[in-house]
């Protein structure tokens, strides 16, 4: 668990750690440079419980304080906390209950707040996760959001080994760990239940550090879409020219990656952009691409659904939804 500044939810956090059904767990928490109190509220439960141990990270940033307390972690199964949320008292029991060899376990989500009503955003991703989990395929947003809670997995030392650890490439984090498990074809199995509460409060990472902002993670996308899903035996084609779509053109050039570029904006037919010639989506014969779709209008995005199902094109074989 790395913490840097939670305050005063770091009390309620590890208070839910303790309350566990099962009792066979190590907590490390890693220290990342906290100058607001929350150090000597950590060594507080440490000097009290055996298991909880509290250390320094020997980095910056938490990438560097991930990989501080993996190193010192000493269990065979691996699972990373967030020092302002709160685990239901089963998690840890049903999570371990759902486990079986080389998978990983994750499970429902919910969101709440003791400062202010949850905003439409939050609520909205936490019903896009929870409907993914229970859907019969988890991945099929997988470059539109991050699938996998922060801390909502569980998984095997040894197949988290197999797969990088902590050792991420990109920042989130979390959303290069589910891109990493994604690739890995690692079986998954759903806790049908919430095993996870987020807070949303206004010094959350996701608030406050622009790296953490849903239109940054379009370098990351596009890597993992050329590593994992990208057919070079037939073109590609970008549809969208909007400020999501215009990411997306950066980073494909920034790659080397030639495409097609599409919009069903007229004001946008014939436009150079980034020495791109931006065409009519009418103009092309979408079988003959395979398609990065960035439209985030939910009523254009239900118009192409329906255009797509009706050409018989499947969802991360022929087209992928970036937002």
């Amino acid at each position: 668990m790395p913490f840097k500044n939670p305050g005063k939810y770091i009390i309620p956090c590890i208070e839910s750690i303790i309350n566990q059904t099962y009792k066979n767990w190590e907590l490390i928490a890693v220290n990342d440079h906290s100058n607001d109190g929350s150090y000597p509220q950590a060594m507080s439960y440490a000097n009290r419980h055996i298991n909880i141990r509290v250390i320094n990270s020997d980095g910056k940033g938490i990438i560097d304080a991930l990989q501080c307390g993996y190193k010192h972690s000493r269990g065979d199964y691996i699972h990373r906390m967030d020092s302002d949320d709160i685990m239901p008292t089963d998690k840890l029991e049903n999570m371990l209950e759902a486990m079986s060899p080389n998978c990983l376990v994750t499970g429902l989500v919910d969101y709440f707040s003791d400062d202010f009503d949850l905003g439409d955003g939050y609520k909205k991703y936490t019903d896009w996760i929870n409907n993914s989990m229970t859907s019969d395929d988890l991945w099929r947003g997988i470059y539109k959001e991050c699938p996998i809670p922060s801390s909502g997995w569980l998984i095997h030392r040894d197949d988290f080994e197999a797969m990088g650890a902590f050792n991420s490439s990109f920042i989130p984090e979390d959303y290069d760990f589910s891109f990493r498990l994604y690739q890995s074809g690692m079986d998954l199995r759903v806790v049908p239940q919430v095993i996870h509460y987020w807070r949303d409060s206004t010094n959350r990472t996701s608030r406050t550090k622009s790296s953490y902002f849903p239109e940054n993670y379009f370098d990351l996308k596009v890597y993992y879409f050329l590593e994992i899903d990208r057919d070079n035996s037939i073109s590609l084609m970008l549809w969208g020219a909007g400020k999501k779509g215009k990411k997306i053109a950066k980073s494909l050039i920034n790659n080397g990656i030639g495409f097609t570029w599409v919009t069903d904006n007229p004001s946008k037919f014939g436009v150079n952009i980034y020495d791109q010639i931006v065409q009519s989506r009418n103009d092309v014969n979408l079988k003959n691409y395979q398609q990065i779709i960035a439209i985030s209008s939910p009523r254009e995005q239900n118009e192409i659904q329906s255009v797509l199902d009706g050409m018989e094109l499947k969802n991360r074989m022929n087209y992928f939804w970036f937002c």
